[in-house]
């Protein structure tokens, strides 16, 4: 088997091993997620097995046993030979020049420049996009946060492509709602846990589920939810870290629609201190190193001068959503039921506070 063969053989087993990993190391929450992930994921798939296929391929019924014409890596140019190796003469040394026609001769030797060149800027193009689909595979929700998710008499949980709504039986009025984005690559089904006593408090709670859970890749993503529920006239975005980022540029872009900002663990980037009318509340760990409290307190100038503060003290930035550990994070010095007490605590509060600035019926 021919280089061109070994290469296409290796491209097809980089895009089918990579994806099939990823996709059978975090097979839940990748399922459970948006639909672009997973099918991003078999797509590469697909790919490999097509460049595998290529590569295996007996190309008995071609003239040209080591491959199609246009990928021999044999540079025959100007020479024809027989089976043996000897040339046309039948003589072995001074070999006869090919004939002048140009359909008879093998192609100019520039043309394998070209070959390898292709070869190496496919290659890197596969190792980066492999790679930022290994790098995406999500932080899966726990148990805790599993368990949120069960309907009962107080909560009902509608679990969509695209979101996850937790819909409180007596909401409150007038009915204020919440669009939540999650981190970056976090299992949107990890903040179930602590958004859960939100919906019991009567708010109604979207999750939504970004695609390749990067927040920035959807940012009017809330638009969708929020036009869907009319009957709720006054909302409030959200997020967790990057997912908070998110949430502030479309309060900023969409003042029409978003009466409240919530931030957890996360800041805005664009300046929103001449907004007084829109309600801010910023939650964070004094333990996080992620989004660190000199990142907090640097960015607070960017917020309307009566955003509340609230600190957890001894929390981290996982402690945001339930799904594990996070690789770069602080250590805790609280555990994270009582994190994620003091989190609901805080976010309930914003939400009454939302409430009462906004006129009933």
């Amino acid at each position: 088997m021919g280089f061109a063969r070994w290469f296409r053989l290796g491209i097809g087993l980089l895009l089918v091993i990579v994806p099939l990993w990823a996709l059978f190391t975090r097979l839940d929450a990748i399922w459970n997620g948006h639909p672009a992930y997973p099918t991003a994921l078999l797509v590469t798939v697909a790919i490999g097995l097509a460049f595998i296929a290529f590569a295996l391929w007996p190309w008995r019924r071609d003239p040209e046993p080591a491959g199609p014409p246009w990928e021999r890596d044999d540079p025959a140019d100007g020479v024809v030979a027989d089976a043996a190796g000897q040339t046309a003469s039948g003589r072995d040394s001074a070999p006869t020049p090919a004939p002048a026609d140009p359909t008879v001769h093998a192609p100019p030797r520039r043309r394998h420049g070209w070959r390898i060149a292709g070869r190496i800027a496919l290659t890197i193009v596969a190792l980066v996009w492999v790679g930022f689909l290994g790098w995406l595979r999500p932080f899966t929700a726990g148990p805790d946060a599993l368990a949120a998710l069960q309907s009962d008499a107080a909560v009902t949980v509608v679990d969509m492509s695209t979101s996850i709504e937790l819909r409180p039986s007596a909401p409150v009025t007038p009915q204020v709602g919440l669009v939540f984005s999650p981190g970056a690559r976090v299992d949107a089904r990890a903040y179930a846990a602590a958004l859960r006593p939100v919906a019991e408090a009567g708010y109604p709670v979207i999750i939504l589920k970004e695609p390749f859970g990067l927040a920035i890749t959807s940012i009017n993503a809330a638009a969708g939810p929020i036009a869907d529920h009319p009957e709720i006239a006054d909302w409030a975005v959200g997020g967790h870290s990057l997912g908070g980022v998110s949430a502030a540029w479309f309060a900023a872009d969409h003042r029409d629609t978003v009466d409240g900002l919530l931030l957890w663990a996360s800041y805005s980037n664009d300046d929103m201190s001449g907004d007084v009318t829109l309600q801010v509340a910023s939650i964070s760990g004094s333990n996080d190193a992620l989004a660190t409290p000199a990142d907090i307190e640097k960015s607070a100038a960017n917020l309307p001068p009566d955003t509340t503060f609230t600190v957890i003290e001894g929390g981290v930035h996982a402690f945001f959503a339930d799904y594990g550990e996070q690789p770069g994070d602080g250590q805790p010095t609280i555990d994270r039921a009582t994190a994620s007490q003091q989190i609901a605590t805080a976010s309930i509060a914003f939400m009454d506070r939302l409430r009462a600035s906004v006129p009933a019926g």
